[in-house]
């Protein structure tokens, strides 16, 4: 099968992905006069997806990779896209081989956490679920 990620589908383009799914959120919540945030988790990795039952079918990923995302994600801080060891490194390696495209220079840096991973119904997860410490990315529109 063919990788995933292309010039066209970089792990950077899911980073800035990522903020627009919060920006947006936000704007619909703000049109609503609501209160509603988001958080992102992204991690980079394997996963396997298929096709699940035979009454209502629905397309499905398994793997390690889909309990890394759901552990970035709840226990993300609000209106922020969380990302795992794995997935800076492979976007700092896109950053030292190609550098940044026109779309990704908004990502400016990331902030490595130091607080405990909890979510927001308080249970506590540890960073070795998640393959080590977790960073915060900075946006340009966050400074």
């Amino acid at each position: 099968a063919e990788l995933p990620l292309t010039a066209n589908s970089r792990a950077l383009n899911v980073l800035v992905f990522g903020q627009d799914m919060i920006r947006q959120v936000h704007a619909w919540a703000q049109s609503y006069r609501i209160q509603v945030t988001c958080r992102v988790g992204i991690h980079h990795g394997e996963c396997i997806g298929g096709i699940a039952s035979t009454h209502m079918r629905r397309y499905h990923l398994f793997g390690d990779l889909m309990s890394v995302v759901e552990v970035l994600e709840s226990t993300g801080a609000l209106s922020r896209v969380q990302i795992s060891r794995a997935c800076k490194a492979k976007v700092e390696q896109e950053f030292e081989e190609d550098g940044p495209l026109e779309n990704e220079m908004e990502v400016v840096g990331f902030r490595e956490r130091e607080d405990a991973l909890v979510t927001s119904k308080g249970e506590e997860h540890s960073y070795d679920e998640v393959g080590g410490r977790t960073f915060l990315v900075d946006f340009i529109d966050e400074l």
